[in-house]
């Protein structure tokens, strides 16, 4: 992993365990961790003997919002609605707040559930660290989402309910930014914040994360309850099914609606089918609404697949970037972008690799096309690149879907490094 991906999660790491710490301490005037487990500093972690010298500063809001800002930064967003960042009413439809009026405009929703939350109280019985707990994780959450532009609309007990899309932004995007805060916020527990609490003699975090997608026509807005107490909301088959999905999803796992697959044309391998055992044979489960009137499907979305196509979460060395003609830089799966687009893509070293290693360098491109457009232009399939000149290669964008560009570097005619980068196409 990049070390600044590194510094970045510590400082999720560090904040968040340290502001739930204190909360506890600074409450009933003890320390949870320190007197029901027995612990051993590092130093990728906070050391436990010296928090009180710490934890003034992990804790800060300032100290977080600096993490969260340089994320921001490496992942390629521009913390453009950070100063909508709410919770309740989504900002683009406050103006329905106190009215009967109605409107119809898309929306992803977003559940994402703690598993086996209850059993945290029944190991503890202790119901200040349980909510302590609980509340972590859930600071934990909101930070993905804010990160890749969602809102918070509701925190239910142990869940957080999200809505990603705006009125200046389009479909395709708003779906990306979901997949995006799941993957990237399941990479965080999978690879840091797991690791941290095994180390601290917890168990692992489970959560459980429900996406999909509902089109304008299928999505209506409006005011629900009684003055004072209103809320507004949507009306959406699709809302009420990212539930559903959220509470059949596996641990540490995505479900998603057919709309979203269907929408970003997604690629097989992003895709698996829930399964479950019945009379000691695997049964599929393809469906999570099926009913005379209608059925709808849905996926596992294989975030590790996907995540293989942001090379900066796997080489220290090396990156890939690329440049949208010739002027501002595209970040791997950040968006999706127009067609014919001019791209150019850069094979970039780290400052600390010596020159005479790079002196016997060369690069080997190719790409890889998908999707139904593709398919049907008898373009897909994986083929050599249409231009490239050692650590560059040029390529355009012509086909909706995703699709991939690939760089191995290889050292004295052997493939020493592979850089995979992922792009959306409208």
């Amino acid at each position: 992993m990049n070390s600044n991906f590194n510094n970045v999660f510590d400082s999720f790491t560090k904040s968040i365990l340290s502001t739930s710490e204190k909360n506890y301490r600074d409450k009933f005037q003890k320390s949870y961790l320190n007197e029901h487990h027995s612990m051993e500093s590092t130093n990728s972690r906070i050391a436990l003997d010296d928090i009180n010298s710490q934890i003034n500063m992990y804790s800060s809001d300032f100290f977080i919002e600096q993490a969260i800002k340089q994320f921001r930064e490496l992942v390629g967003k521009e913390g453009k609605y950070k100063d909508r960042e709410t919770i309740g009413t989504h900002p683009d439809f406050t103006d329905l707040e106190k009215t009967d009026d109605i409107e119809n405009h898309y929306i992803v929703s977003m559940f994402v559930d703690i598993k086996n939350s209850t059993s945290i109280y029944l190991k503890t019985n202790d119901l200040a660290w349980t909510k302590f707990f609980k509340n972590t994780v859930l600071r934990i959450i909101t930070i993905f989402m804010r990160v890749f532009d969602g809102h918070i609309h509701r925190l239910q007990g142990d869940a957080v309910f999200s809505f990603f899309g705006w009125k200046d932004k389009c479909e395709e995007d708003a779906i990306i930014d979901s997949l995006n805060a799941a993957s990237f916020l399941l990479y965080y527990i999978e690879n840091r914040l797991n690791q941290e609490l095994e180390n601290d003699g917890l168990a692992s975090l489970k959560i459980r994360i429900g996406i999909d997608f509902g089109k304008k026509d299928d999505v209506l807005w409006s005011e629900y309850g009684l003055n004072p107490a209103t809320e507004v909301t949507t009306t959406s088959l699709h809302t009420d099914l990212a539930a559903k999905l959220q509470n059949k999803a596996p641990s540490n796992g995505i479900l998603i609606g057919n709309n979203i697959k269907e929408f970003l044309d997604l690629p097989d391998e992003f895709l698996g089918i829930k399964t479950y055992q019945k009379n000691h044979e695997k049964v599929e489960d393809k469906y999570i609404l099926e009913k005379p009137e209608k059925r709808y499907r849905m996926w596992i979305f294989k975030h590790q697949n996907y995540l293989k196509y942001f090379p900066y979460l796997h080489h220290k060395d090396f990156n890939l970037l690329c440049q949208i003609n010739e002027e501002k830089f595209y970040y791997p799966n950040l968006s999706a972008l127009e067609k014919e687009q001019s791209l150019k893509y850069i094979v970039e070293n780290a400052p600390s690799i010596p020159e005479q290693i790079i002196t016997i360098t060369d690069y080997r491109w190719s790409k890889e096309n998908r999707g139904n457009e593709a398919r049907e232009a008898g373009s897909d399939g994986k083929l050599k690149a249409s231009r490239s000149f050692k650590n560059t290669a040029n390529e355009g964008t012509s086909y909706r879907g995703h699709h991939i560009m690939k760089c191995e570097i290889l050292k004295r005619g052997k493939v020493d490094k592979t850089l995979e980068f992922g792009i959306f196409i409208k």
